[in-house]
Formats: C-alpha cells, sequence, structure tokens
C-alpha cells in the first residue's frame, strides 16, 4: 500500500524537468530491441551528501550516506535499507507517469524488470502488503531473463532543500539533486556498452525524502535516457 501512495503523490505532483543526463560513450541502440529485459543496480557506497547553493556549488559536505544517517539519528539507519529497496523497485515501474517512465518511452524496446535484490526480497517475506507493494505497477518478469543491466554509481547528493529533510515529513522541501555515472552493461559478456554521464539532476519537490530520492533516479534519470538513444 505504501507504493500506491508514492505513485499517487507523482501523479499529483510531478513538474517538467528534464535531466541533465549525458550520453559519454558507447551507444544505446541495444536498447531498441522488442522482447528483452535489463534490469538497474545502485551503487551508493561513492555518494557524498551535500547541500548545494547558488551556481550548484557545494556549501555543505556531510560525508557518505551511512556517515549522514548516523549522524541524522537511529531512525533514519533503520530506514535506510527499505529506502534503498523501494527506489530500485520503482526503476521497474511501468505506470509512472508517462512522460517521465522509461518502461512506457520504450515500450517497444528493452524494459527494466525488477532486480535480483527485489526478486529476492519478495520471495523472502511472507507479509502479503509488502509484496503487493513490491509487484504493483511493475514489470514483473524473472531478473535471470535480464540481457542487460544498468549500473548507477551515484557520486554526490542534494537530499533536497536542506539537509534536515528526512524520509518522513517536512513540509518546505526541494527535489534531491544527484550526480554520478550510469554504465549498461552485458550481463552475459560482462562488456560495457555505453556511459551515461548524471551531472546535478533535480527531482521533485515533495515532503516525502523517499519520494523525492525515488523521483530523481526514477523519473528523471532512467526517465530520460530513451531521450539518448
Amino acid at each position: 500500500m505504501k507504493k500506491l501512495s508514492f505513485f499517487l503523490a507523482f501523479l499529483a505532483i510531478s513538474t517538467f524537468c528534464l535531466a541533465d543526463v549525458e550520453l559519454t560513450s558507447g551507444s544505446l541502440s541495444a536498447l531498441k530491441k522488442s522482447g528483452e529485459y535489463a534490469y538497474v543496480e545502485i551503487d551508493w557506497s561513492q555518494a557524498k551528501v551535500v547541500e548545494l547553493g547558488r551556481n550548484d556549488r557545494v556549501e555543505k559536505n556531510f560525508g557518505s550516506i551511512d556517515a549522514y544517517n548516523k549522524r541524522q539519528g537511529s531512525d533514519w539507519v533503520r530506514d535506510w535499507p527499505s529506502v534503498k529497496l523501494s527506489i530500485v523497485n520503482a526503476t521497474a515501474w511501468e505506470k509512472y507517469p508517462a512522460r517521465k517512465c522509461f518502461n512506457k518511452k520504450n515500450r517497444d524496446g528493452v524494459l527494466i524488470t525488477v532486480n535480483p535484490q527485489v526478486w529476492k526480497a519478495y520471495q523472502s517475506t511472507s507479509d502479503e502488503d509488502e509484496r503487493e507493494g513490491m509487484k504493483d505497477h511493475c514489470i514483473w518478469v524473472n531478473p535471470s531473463k535480464a540481457k542487460y543491466k544498468f549500473v548507477l554509481t551515484v557520486t554526490q547528493i542534494d537530499m533536497g532543500n536542506g539537509v534536515a529533510s528526512g524520509f518522513g515529513v517536512k513540509m518546505s522541501t526541494g527535489g534531491a539533486i544527484m550526480s554520478g555515472t550510469i554504465k549498461l552493461v552485458d550481463i552475459k559478456s560482462g562488456k560495457t556498452l555505453a556511459t551515461i554521464a548524471v551531472k546535478n539532476c533535480k527531482g521533485i519537490g515533495n515532503y516525502s525524502q523517499r519520494t523525492r530520492l525515488m523521483d530523481v533516479v526514477v523519473g528523471e534519470i532512467f526517465g530520460s535516457i530513451p531521450s539518448l538513444m
């Protein structure tokens, strides 16, 4: 049920915002072939949490996400694993607002399904609400059938309008701003087919930090990839 509430929030407050993404090497032509699947992996280990000021200059640096969460409190440390799972789960959505949805935009080509982490979490839980939340709105194909994977490495993130905002509620908030790289990898060969640079990509403003992080990853970054093909 939580996934549904996030989805409805996106429908209600989405704004037109183009991600700053650039194909820096290789080709995305493989993504045009229908009947194939990919999944997304997100590496947060290199991410630094910052607060950006004018002209996207770093005004404050809070270190790694783990260090930042510990500084914010035990609730942040506790919630972060579920937040990460929710974000990567949402990359497989097919009912995200059409103008921002990879699976909607690329419906005649490669589709993003859930990744092995989400698939395993679904199989291991007996909580029906949790299972429904993972599966709802998604392309639900066993990731073992995927031919490709996207590897998003996050290098910098501004959590929103001031890092005091949390995974819960803060009424005055801006969108999360993220930088990093994406590699499109052929799973069988391990070959990188394309590299995409992401620089200061900003998502929607919302009271929920979880929703903001979902939007910048799912809507603004991955939703922009079809335009690079």
